[in-house]
């Protein structure tokens, strides 16, 4: 059978195509599968590109967030802890960015922002303390002036009622400079007064002379022997006790005592000082221990309006000078501080050194033309004293208590050899003075020979009575002079000059 030629035809061309595909398919295949490969990856990575393109949504309005997080909640708690330690920064509002690079630079900006705020503290706060010591130093200085100009007064005026004003304004004048001293510490200044070695004993009553109520507070002295402060430290020593001293008054009532106590201790001097004051919390104790230690910063603005100095004055000048102050819960449910004064600023007091202590027994006398005795201080036994030591290069006779108005006493008998108030037996008759005696420089009768009845608080003196006091005696030497009254060697010097200036001494 013959197969037609048309058939064959086509077999060559079924043929011809068979092969063509057999060649060309897999080639077609592989492109097929290429592009859908493709096409799957495009569909991964779209869906990809979506999920980093909505996490990139959800992170840029969490750092939206967190910007407005960090301006108006942490920056202003970061100014207020700056002032204020126990306020505390808020933490970031999504803490997962604080790993990201948008994290750390916000950070960042918070770290740069508070040393920027620290640094402009720092400047505003010594421009206005640099301002404060000029004042206060001009201020000093007139104070100062008001305080010689009150001492003249006192010696040119014999009226008691002028002398009682300018006591007062003297007490008043005190208590400035005492508040201007405070302020020259905490700015970084000196106490701008500068004085010689000064007991303890003496140190502590004027610094309770420059305080208000200053009759609640009872010194006791337990000091086995009087012990000095040197001159570089006397008076930052009176700072210290005078601002301890007029917290106690001021924070309690006004019929407590508040009590001192100055103590020998292994290395130094201590003063106690006790109140029975409202005390203080726990919060109170820790930022006064934290100021009496003097170890950081003081700012003006973190003392109050107005300002709490005192603490912050004790501790700068604690610093400066080795002192250190302690205060705790006292037995009375006040405040008890303890201030202690290391033996590298303690000496030792000799015999020459030691002012006369303020009593009214130990002042000097005036001439027997002198007003009713009901103006003087009554005087015990013995009746004759001396009102100041003889030297032998002045020789001074010892002058007589006034007597009132009758025959004139009988001459005092002799107590003793060692009794420096009575004239030696080999004295030349007919009234001549005897030759001066070496006798000791205290010329107050010791506490033993009080009468029982009189104790140490008449040992105690306050502006009102001094001013009285004073005012009589110049009143008396005025009457003595314009009588012409004045006994051998008697000098109008010889009377309040040298109490005066011990006085001066106690400031």
């Amino acid at each position: 059978m013959q197969i037609p030629a048309v058939v064959v035809a086509c077999l060559s061309a079924g043929c011809a195509v068979a092969l063509l595909l057999a060649v060309l398919w897999p080639r077609q295949h592989r492109r097929v599968t290429d592009a859908r490969r493709q096409a799957d990856a495009a569909r991964v990575e779209t869906r990809t590109l979506r999920g980093q393109l909505a996490e990139a949504g959800r992170r840029e309005r969490m750092m939206v967030e967190e910007v407005g997080h960090l301006t108006t909640t942490r920056l202003p708690a970061l100014a207020k802890a700056l002032r204020h330690p126990h306020v505390r920064v808020p933490e970031p509002l999504h803490p997962p960015l604080a790993e990201t690079s948008g994290g750390q630079a916000l950070e960042a900006v918070l770290s740069e922002v508070s040393r920027a705020v620290v640094g402009e503290r720092r400047r505003v706060d010594g421009a206005a303390q640099a301002a404060m010591r000029g004042a206060t130093t001009k201020l000093q200085t007139m104070c100062y002036q008001v305080q010689t100009t009150v001492d003249e007064l006192l010696h040119k005026y014999d009226d008691p009622e002028l002398a009682e004003r300018l006591a007062g304004l003297d007490y008043l004048n005190e208590q400035i400079l005492r508040r201007l001293q405070v302020t020259r510490v905490v700015c970084g200044a000196g106490a701008g007064l500068v004085r010689t070695k000064s007991p303890l004993r003496a140190l502590v009553t004027g610094a309770s002379s420059r305080i208000p109520s200053y009759e609640r507070v009872q010194i006791v002295d337990h000091l086995p022997e009087p012990i000095a402060v040197a001159d570089r430290a006397a008076e930052p020593v009176a700072i210290m006790v005078a601002e301890l001293l007029a917290n106690a008054v001021h924070h309690s009532h006004g019929t407590l005592p508040v009590e001192v106590s100055l103590h020998q201790a292994h290395n130094g001097a201590v003063v106690v000082i006790n109140d029975a004051g409202i005390g203080m919390n726990a919060e109170e104790f820790t930022k006064a221990r934290k100021l009496l230690a003097g170890t950081g910063e003081t700012f003006l603005a973190e003392l109050g309006d107005p300002p709490s100095s005192g603490f912050a004055a004790i501790g700068q000048l604690c610093r400066q000078y080795g002192v250190s102050v302690s205060v705790e819960p006292s037995h009375y449910a006040g405040v008890k501080a303890v201030v202690f004064v290391p033996s590298e600023l303690l000496t030792a007091v000799s015999e020459e050194d030691q002012p006369p202590i303020p009593a009214p027994l130990s002042r000097p006398m005036p001439p027997p033309a002198m007003p009713p005795p009901t103006e003087q201080l009554p005087v015990p036994a013995p009746p004759v004293v001396s009102t100041r030591p003889a030297t032998p290069a002045n020789p001074v006779a010892p002058t007589t208590q006034p007597v009132p108005p009758g025959p004139p006493a009988p001459p005092a008998p002799r107590t003793g050899a060692g009794d420096p108030t009575v004239a030696p037996p080999g004295g030349v008759p007919g009234g001549v003075p005897p030759l001066p005696q070496r006798r000791n420089r205290r010329t107050g009768p010791s506490p033993e020979q009080l009468p029982p009845e009189r104790g140490q608080a008449e040992y105690l003196r306050d502006p009102q009575e001094a001013a009285a006091r004073m005012g009589a005696l110049q009143r008396g030497t005025a009457q003595g002079r314009a009588a012409g009254v004045s006994g051998p060697g008697f000098r109008a010097s010889d009377g309040p000059a040298s109490e005066d200036e011990s006085e001066r001494d106690n400031r």
